[in-house]
């Protein structure tokens, strides 16, 4: 595990870069420049690696892992959270991927290719009139107004990286935000060569054409009712087509405004895709759209892109369920963003760490009926007690007891891998709050 532990000092020196310490200064250059009793450091480190409990009690947690001599108040932490940029944290979190990605032999590729993938998500979020208005009502009409937050993810699926995220209104434009997403993700993973995946909300004409012009590469499902023309032509489950734009399909730019857009549409006159359906358990058929050549990959190697798909779903209900991404420390903006970042820091951070155990598992003496993995929710809790502590750790045979411990104990928890497993989906809520099978992480 040399390798996320020389990544994990690497973000701490990082921390102590003037640069970095400037962009945390969001209202004055003073800021952060005099020595409290939290510096910022560790003001930074609170973030994530909070467990979600009333503030008092964080606060108690902190002045014993810190070695504080004296209590911090609710009001001065709270206090100095205000000061800090949340971009700091959102750059503290593309920085971790970034070293990640530089050390090629730690990378994972599909055909030379890296798998990412795009989609959003909205966290609930206290309810106030200042969050109701900056961020927007996701209640239906005539019921209590509930504010949420608009998240957007760019996700290294095979590699389990979150390359970016995004905190906007509860109603926003994905696919612009992805187009920026993946405009600045060289920047983290460097001139690597990717293919995108989307689910069926962003299928449109322009967004193909701008991903296209960008030179991408990308696998996407389509609803019945995106391209239907097109889906209905088809002669065979895997074919290339011509989707023209019409008058119709320009005028539902016109109608709205977006006059660029359709007049991009003119010029262009047509795109060329390739329409592949492909088979689903109840014996239905999914289509899905992309510009790789059969020649990259073949019928059932779409169908096999796509499927890697639900990485992201799962990162989401990681970072929302086990890293509690919506138990906020506050309810003002500043704050919220905080958290949200930071939970993208520690997702990448304890995976970082979990991979590497992964590959190093000892051999088992005797045979299992299924690959063994390592338990995630065991995994999740034990790192985020112990690597703080083996961050502040000065002494060197003390970080590396503490590094022993957290590899003994989550190599030790395992947990089979069953390929295919398929439920019936449930109609409402489970009966039980605290279900068995759900524990929390920490």
């Amino acid at each position: 595990m040399k390798r996320p532990v020389k990544r994990a000092y690497s973000d701490l020196e990082h921390m102590r870069q003037a640069e970095f310490q400037q962009k945390c200064r969001l209202i004055k250059q003073s800021h952060f420049t005099r020595n409290r009793k939290m510096p910022l450091r560790n003001l930074l480190l609170s973030i994530p690696f909070r467990k979600g409990r009333t503030l008092h009690v964080e606060l108690k947690y902190f002045k014993e892992i810190f070695r504080m001599d004296s209590d911090i108040s609710k009001p001065g932490y709270l206090k100095q959270r205000l000061k800090l940029n949340p971009e700091a944290i959102r750059d503290l979190m593309r920085f971790h991927a970034r070293i990640f990605y530089e050390d090629t032999g730690s990378v994972s590729l599909w055909k030379h290719h890296m798998i990412l993938a795009v989609d959003g998500t909205s966290c609930n979020i206290p309810s106030t009139e200042e969050n109701i208005s900056l961020y927007g009502n996701a209640s239906r009409h005539g019921t209590k107004e509930r504010p949420q937050i608009g998240v957007s993810c760019l996700f290294d699926v095979l590699n389990r990286m979150v390359i970016d995220l995004s905190a906007d209104a509860w109603k926003f434009d994905e696919r612009s935000r992805a187009l920026q997403q993946i405009d600045a993700a060289e920047e983290v993973i460097g001139r690597r060569d990717g293919i995108y995946l989307f689910d069926r909300g962003y299928p449109s004409g322009i967004f193909f054409m701008d991903l296209m012009e960008r030179k991408k590469l990308f696998v996407t499902r389509l609803t019945t009712s995106t391209f239907r023309r097109e889906q209905k032509a088809m002669k065979t489950d895997d074919e290339w087509m011509d989707v023209r734009f019409d008058d119709g399909r320009i005028r539902a730019h016109t109608q709205h405004g977006r006059m660029e857009n359709a007049s991009r549409m003119t010029a262009a006159g047509k795109i060329r895709l390739r329409f592949v359906k492909v088979e689903q358990p109840d014996g239905g058929k999914e289509c899905l759209v992309t510009n790789l050549t059969k020649g990259q990959a073949d019928t059932a190697e779409i169908a096999q892109l796509y499927r890697m798909r639900w990485g992201i779903e799962s990162a989401f209900d990681d970072m929302k369920n086990k890293l509690e991404m919506e138990n906020f420390t506050g309810s003002k903006r500043i704050i919220m963003e905080q958290d949200i970042y930071a939970c993208g820091y520690l997702y990448n951070l304890i995976n970082d760490f979990m991979q590497d155990a992964q590959r190093d598992l000892p051999k088992p003496a005797g045979t299992y009926k299924y690959p063994m993995r390592i338990n995630k929710n065991v995994a999740i809790g034990v790192m985020k007690e112990s690597l703080i502590r083996m961050f502040l750790e000065q002494d060197k045979n003390i970080q590396k007891k503490i590094l022993d411990g957290i590899l003994q104990e989550i190599q030790s928890n395992l947990l089979p891998v069953r390929e295919n497993r398929q439920y019936e989906r449930a109609d409402g809520q489970l009966a039980s709050n605290y279900s068995n099978v759900r524990k929390r992480s920490y």
